[in-house]
């Protein structure tokens, strides 16, 4: 970068023209931006250079030829000067320097006077009292509300004055002790409740009032600032609000009451469609069941019959085969060779020997037949509603029977019987217990596992357990399982009832059925049922 360097022109007159005309192109200009873009203009035009342009201070140039002239905070840098005369580009430099400054303080000045013009649109506008006082508590400050919070029409008339020109003496006392604790302590207000009476309408309200102090340059405390809002309203509404709260509390208390008397309503209800459901279904698997064992017992009985005059022919059919078989060698060889060849066809040997095994099994498959009707029988005891002596050990075969297209797949069955007594009961809804908790353990068991029913008996009782090592029931639940409609199941995949119906049954016989269960290892269900 080349140094300033007098020029050896001979004629300057032109040099001086440029410089005069540029500098009153400065003059002419306003803006910061412009001034700069002017002073790199004209010291292109005195150089000769190529081009130039404007570097901050601080900035770095880039290198080459090029020639520099620094004007106020800034740098001028010229590319390839043809001529370089260091008084004109000095004298461009000192005026360029002086009207940035100027301009920049003109830029300052407007700038605080917009931002004054904007403090004072905002003080006069916002919406909070706003005011200073001094250390005697007088106004020398105060925006349109708070003039007319004071009464008075423009705020320059509450100058000089104080809290006790305005307002009523108890509320200016309170004004003004408050003030004066704020100056003497040094410690600041924030945001508490005063009441204040608005002079234009004569009403009362409440304000939420900030009041810090006011410092001179040097710290020391010449007054206070105020800050306030009107919360009247909001007060209102809170009362209100607590009015219709305490309201709401007491009608809410009156529903729960209303709700916990329908809670029990619907479970006696509830409770009452269970049994209800439970008397019609079980009177309905009576019906059923009679009508099946009927119309399977007609059929039966003449098939057992029929069986027993096959049976007896067929023997004799054969002993008159043996008798026939005993004269064969009498026939001529041309006839003895049909009948060989025929027994040999048919497999007369073969018959001898599978008819007794066909015999055996009919026989057993029709016993298995009369075995199940039986079983049905047994479990729905269609009809009774007087309790008679039963046998509860004879009520779980029959009912493991019945269930046992639903068990067989998932567990096997322990029975661990000890004979108990028999004792008077409705069987049919003894046998129904059975069936809802030996079901509900099928349930409970992922995969395939093992369900034991045993039985026991004192002096006064006698008890059946089911216990299986299913997925057990959440401790949680434990205490609804016997609720109607309460059910841990899927939905569509129970209805709840299952465990209600059992709990009612149980009750009606004056019994008691307690459960003991631990998730991941199983549940056991024990009804026990009074002897007497």
């Amino acid at each position: 970068m080349s140094k300033l360097k007098f020029s050896e022109r001979k004629s300057e007159e032109p040099a001086h023209a440029a410089l005069a005309q540029g500098l009153r192109r400065l003059a002419a200009t306003a803006s910061v931006e412009t001034l700069r873009q002017e002073t790199v203009a004209v010291a292109v035009s005195l150089c000769g250079a190529e081009r130039g342009y404007w570097v901050a201070a601080g900035e770095t140039a880039c290198i080459g030829d090029m020639t520099s002239v620094a004007v106020g905070d800034g740098m001028v840098v010229l590319e390839h000067a043809q001529t370089v005369d260091a008084a004109l580009l000095d004298i461009l430099a000192t005026m360029a320097s002086v009207a940035l400054e100027n301009a920049a303080l003109r830029d300052q000045s407007a700038g605080l006077a917009f931002e004054q013009t904007l403090l004072h649109t905002l003080v006069d506008n916002i919406p909070f009292r706003i005011y200073a006082k001094d250390r005697e508590s007088r106004f020398l400050f105060g925006n349109n509300r708070m003039a007319r919070l004071a009464g008075v029409e423009t705020p320059p008339q509450l100058i000089g004055k104080t809290d006790y020109d305005f307002f009523p003496a108890e509320l200016a006392a309170k004004y003004f002790a408050d003030e004066k604790q704020v100056m003497d302590s040094g410690q600041s207000l924030f945001d508490y409740e005063e009441l204040v009476e608005d002079q234009d309408t004569g009403e009362l309200g409440w304000t939420v009032t900030t009041k810090v102090l006011l410092r001179a340059e040097d710290g020391a405390v010449n007054g206070i600032v105020g800050i306030g809002y009107d919360v009247t309203q909001r007060k209102l509404m809170e009362e209100r609000l607590r009015e219709r709260t305490q309201a709401l509390e007491v009608a809410n208390a009156r529903l729960e009451a209303e709700k916990e008397q329908q809670q029990i309503l619907i479970r006696k209800l509830s409770d009452m469609q269970g049994q209800l459901l439970q008397s019609e279904k079980m009177a309905s698997i009576g019906l059923l069941a009679a009508g099946v064992a009927h119309e399977i017992n007609n059929p039966l009985a003449f098939i057992s019959s029929n069986f027993g005059a096959l049976e007896r022919d067929a023997k004799d059919i054969l002993k008159l085969i043996s008798a026939f078989e005993g004269v064969e060698g009498l026939l001529p060889g041309d006839a003895r060779a049909p009948v060989a060849f025929m027994k040999e066809d048919i497999g007369l040997d073969d018959i001898r020997q599978d008819l007794d095994a066909l015999f055996i099994e009919s026989r057993e498959g029709l016993q298995r037949v009369k075995h199940i009707v039986q079983n049905l029988k047994d479990f729905s005891r269609p009809g009774g509603t007087e309790k008679e002596l039963a046998d509860l050990e004879q009520g779980l075969n029959s009912t493991l029977n019945v269930a046992w297209n639903e068990i067989k797949y998932k567990a096997d069955v322990v029975k661990e019987y000890a004979g108990v007594p028999e004792l008077y009961c409705l069987p049919s809804q003894i046998n129904q217990v059975f069936l809802n908790l030996l079901i509900n353990a099928a349930h409970a068991i992922e995969g395939k596992g093992t369900i034991v029913v045993r039985t026991g008996y004192d002096d006064k009782i006698v008890w059946v357990e089911i216990e299986d090592n299913g997925s057990g029931i959440a401790p949680e639940h434990l205490d609804h399982i016997f609720e109607p409609f309460f059910t841990t199941k899927p939905v569509g995949k129970g209805t709840g009832l299952g465990l209600s119906i059992v709990y009612g049954i149980v009750q009606g016989h004056q019994g008691t059925i307690t459960v003991k269960s631990e998730v991941g290892k199983g549940t056991v269900f024990r009804v026990a049922l009074p002897r007497t």
